[in-house]
């Protein structure tokens, strides 16, 4: 993961910290990761500095990555596939992301998109995981697909059902 520079109230350059966390959110118990950088505590109501504690601190953009992580967590707990269950199935069989996107009938970087910032929608994420449970419905989607070349589509069938390629 890309490390950011964040400079502290001393003007330091301070390191991000991942940590995983449990929340629960919807009902659900759900484990993430969580990015932050320690600074020093700030008392909201006099704005003194205690510099004798650091305490986790968010920037904007770690708040907007933390809650992304969050929605993941939470659409793979609803039954949407995980980005490193997309990685692992795109792997196992050899498919370049940007032609399983086009096989499912996405754009050609969702899946790309999809295994870095996570699952855009609930929807979207459990056709995506019926499609890695069931080797039958990614076939029928290959022998569907008008975007790829016959010779194409007989050697990602034949990765797919286990005659090699």
């Amino acid at each position: 993961m890309k490390t950011n520079k964040i400079l502290t109230r001393e003007n330091q350059t301070a390191t991000e910290i991942t940590d995983s966390v449990e929340k629960i959110f919807k009902g659900l118990k759900l484990e993430y990761s969580e990015v932050y950088y320690l600074d020093y505590e700030v008392d909201e109501d006099t704005g003194m500095i205690n510099r004798e504690k650091k305490v986790e601190h968010y920037t904007k953009g770690q708040i907007e990555r933390n809650m992304r992580a969050l929605k993941n967590a939470f659409y793979v707990a609803k039954g949407a596939a995980a980005p490193s269950e997309i990685i692992s199935f795109r792997k196992r069989y050899r498919i370049p992301a940007s032609t399983f996107s086009i096989v499912l009938g996405f754009s050609k970087n969702t899946i790309s998109n999809i295994e870095k910032d996570g699952i855009t929608s609930l929807t979207t994420g459990r056709l995506i995981k019926m499609c890695l449970n069931n080797i039958d419905i990614v076939y029928q989607y290959i022998q569907l697909c008008d975007a790829i070349d016959s010779d194409k589509k007989d050697e990602l069938s034949k990765r797919l059902l286990g005659k090699g390629v």
